[in-house]
């Protein structure tokens, strides 16, 4: 068996799919030693540091940057030459059929009516129809979480049974990371509260802003921290930083990325991680924040209605619930940080997503 991948996404600013393929197919390429593993992608030796240079891992070098000459011609021109099996693709999959086609449709917010204010109408238009095209074409369709199933099923009119459900995972928090003063050290930062995330308006940045000022935490000596690019711009929040610059001058501190191991030292070490956003199609931020040790205030909206197990899961559209929430966390109040991330680790990990990968899989070889 021959697994073409896309890994395109290793190039460029950093995104949940990447983080889905580097988790999936480590799994994998462990678990089916007979298949062979193709990673395309545009610097090969950043794919070789994630996937290894294994008996069943071979790369591939793109040569295009462009998004539709990649997809719509390139990668076909692959798939024939190299007579590859099966060929996987996040969202949008080349319209030229060329073999079998493996799509993750990781969400289809945009196509919510009561979410489609938030992104920009070239977007919708763009990827209203490739999406849909991708995801009624796939051979094999997945996507990450239960909402995200309903939603597909029920506005690309196909069969729930059709779509497989791989969740994202967290991995073990990395030996060296621990709860020191790395953060402070390097950063100047001590107790802050933490926010990764893209910038966008329906992340809600803002809720956690607000509560920051009204609950005065800066004269208890909290800082806000965001990490994460700006991906759609919000006026909204940029005119409530404005207004409240004179705090948040020195309260504020964002970063549009930071290192792996960096990572997990912001969360080891933050008072308390923050995920009010009004829609995701799965939510890996807050699940992070359980798993490397802190305490976190999570959004019930949309998939992460699924993430029972924080005692704080709040409504994003309610400030006062934000705020009075966000206030018992951080007065130190026992939420049981350990039996949380227990759970979490039991219930989402790669292995699990990779047996129903190679189930679904497996099904469509004939």
């Amino acid at each position: 068996m021959k697994i073409l991948v896309d890994a395109h996404v290793f190039d460029g600013k950093f995104q949940g799919s990447r983080t889905y393929i580097k988790g999936l197919y480590s799994a994998l390429i462990s678990k089916q030693k007979d298949w062979k593993f193709y990673f395309a992608g545009y610097d090969v030796s950043v794919l070789k540091k994630e996937f290894g240079e294994g008996k069943n891992t071979h790369y591939i070098q793109l040569k295009n940057r462009n998004k539709l000459v990649r997809l719509f011609y390139e990668f076909p021109q692959i798939i024939k030459r190299l007579k590859i099996d099966f060929s996987h693709f996040q969202y949008i999959s080349p319209l030229i059929k060329r073999g079998k086609y493996i799509v993750t449709t990781h969400d289809i917010l945009f196509e919510e009516k009561r979410f489609s204010h938030f992104f920009p109408k070239k977007y919708k238009l763009i990827n209203g129809t490739f999406f849909k095209h991708s995801a009624k074409k796939a051979d094999v369709l997945l996507t990450v979480s239960t909402y995200s199933q309903q939603k597909i099923s029920e506005l690309y009119n196909i069969a729930k049974d059709d779509i497989h459900i791989t969740p994202n995972a967290v991995a073990q928090l990395d030996e060296k990371t621990t709860k020191d003063n790395h953060i402070k050290e390097e950063y100047g930062i001590e107790k802050y509260l933490l926010y990764v995330s893209r910038i966008e308006p329906r992340k809600n940045h803002i809720a956690i802003l607000k509560a920051f000022i009204n609950l005065k935490l800066h004269t208890k000596g909290y800082k806000v921290v965001f990490i994460g690019k700006q991906d759609i711009n919000d006026p909204e929040l940029d005119t409530y930083i404005k207004e409240h610059n004179k705090i948040l001058n020195e309260h504020l501190v964002q970063f549009p990325n930071v290192s792996g191991i960096a990572l997990q030292k912001f969360y080891a070490n933050a008072a308390c991680v923050v995920y009010p956003s009004f829609a995701e199609g799965f939510g890996i931020p807050p699940l992070e924040g359980a798993v490397y040790g802190s305490k976190v205030l999570c959004s019930n909206a949309t998939a992460m209605q699924d993430f029972t197990f924080f005692k704080y899961h709040i409504d994003p559209y309610n400030q006062k619930e934000i705020e009075e929430s966000l206030c018992k966390l951080l007065e130190h109040e026992d939420v049981n940080i350990e039996k949380t991330r227990s759970l979490i680790l039991e219930k989402y990990t790669w292995e699990k997503s990779a047996e129903v990968f190679v189930k679904a899989v497996s099904n469509k070889v004939y």
